[in-house]
């Protein structure tokens, strides 16, 4: 009850009749963005929530030859009151040239233009400090294994400075659209998707969607923006994005999945020639007595 007092309920009349046995797709469509924006910008509204989020992609980097790199992502994400803290981790975990076998030094050049280590704080919704890390603090036994647990996997007083930023400037700089807290900043309605699909779990309470986004519309225009930014690239852009979430019938998000694919080229004469394939994925929870791995830190310091 506590989880989900304050925010948007669903609106019924918003959504497709599931009992009728053909629906237009426009009207599924517009379902499937209504649903997928709701539970986004409830995120806003709870008092509590957290995730750990996966991901994982595979990129191949054109030196004289194509190499591959494969490379894993972690993140933990909570909202506490006004408060959220972010940390993430990004570490290449194998490598391939052409159409060998792997290679130990494509491993190592791949690790040290894309291992990262970042976290991102704010105690008040007003000020938030951000702390970028690359491979140099990284542990030297680091492994994804070791994230966001008691042991270390990153070394904080090798990365960069601390930055300091009003909320605002956060916003901008890292291209969230309305809220520091959603999950996801994409224009999504029933104009920037090419198909969807909406169905409903009566057992457990939730709806499935799948959103295949039109990639030719303004619909990933902040995604691009910041994977531009991220690559220092001015070329890239988005071949395919999938989303799938599934959305409690209270109206907040129970799973959230990104499937994509863009292409480009990163860094001075290095491309990516329509070869980097990403997936991301997070479960949900907005009980902060059942998540007690999942709290904000209490003793930090670092952005003092």
């Amino acid at each position: 009850e506590q989880a989900i007092e304050g925010i948007d309920p669903i609106d019924e009349s918003k959504l497709i009749k599931f009992s009728e046995e053909s629906v237009a797709d426009a009207d599924v469509e517009a379902t499937a963005a209504y649903l997928f924006n709701l539970a986004n910008a409830n995120l806003a509204k709870v008092d509590y929530y957290a995730n750990k989020a996966t991901g994982n992609g595979v990129a191949t980097i054109t030196i004289g030859e194509d190499a591959s790199g494969s490379m894993e992502v972690r993140e933990v994400r909570i909202k506490d009151g006004a408060a959220m803290y972010m940390e993430t981790m990004g570490e290449v975990v194998s490598g391939r040239l052409g159409d060998g076998g792997n290679f130990s030094f494509i491993v190592s050049a791949c690790r040290a233009l894309l291992d990262y280590g970042n976290r991102k704080y704010t105690p008040d919704g007003v000020t938030m400090y951000r702390q970028e890390g690359g491979t140099s603090c990284l542990d030297p036994d680091y492994s994804l294994n070791n994230f966001y647990t008691d042991q270390p996997y990153i070394n904080w007083d090798k990365c960069d400075d601390v930055e300091s930023m009003t909320i605002q400037e956060f916003m901008k700089d890292e291209y969230y659209r309305n809220s520091y807290f959603e999950t996801n900043s994409s224009e999504i309605n029933a104009k920037t998707l090419k198909e969807a699909k909406v169905t409903h779990n009566d057992a457990e309470g939730y709806y499935e969607i799948e959103l295949v986004v039109d990639v030719t519309t303004n619909a990933l225009t902040l995604a691009t923006q910041s994977t531009r930014n991220s690559a220092n690239s001015d070329d890239i852009v988005f071949v395919y994005q999938t989303i799938k979430c599934e959305v409690w019938d209270c109206g907040l998000f129970r799973y959230y999945s990104t499937d994509d694919s863009w292409e480009g080229s990163i860094k001075a004469g290095i491309s990516l020639g329509g070869s980097s394939v990403n997936f991301w994925e997070k479960y949900f929870t907005y009980n902060k007595e059942m998540a007690p791995g999942l709290q904000i830190p209490t003793d930090m310091t670092w952005y003092k």
